[in-house]
């Protein structure tokens, strides 16, 4: 098994294996914390494409701003 910054590979019988390694409980926090921010900014990118699209252009830059202030913030 080959490991670097946390994560292993295992290759057996032509199958790779993915596995992630934590030391602690706050790595592991750490780690949830980073997946779920990852998913909710997908997830708003998504939400604000949608909204630039249906409200138009003008009314869409002022709900694009206000949703990139609010990530900006958290």
């Amino acid at each position: 098994m080959d490991f670097a910054h946390g994560y292993g590979v295992m290759i057996r019988a032509g199958k790779v294996k993915r596995e992630v390694v934590i030391g602690s409980r706050e790595e592991a926090a750490e780690c949830m914390r980073k997946i779920v921010r990852r998913r909710v900014m997908v997830s708003s990118a998504r939400q604000a494409v949608a909204g630039l699209l249906t409200v138009g252009a003008i009314n869409g830059v002022k709900y694009l701003a206000n949703k990139m202030c609010k990530a900006w913030k958290s």
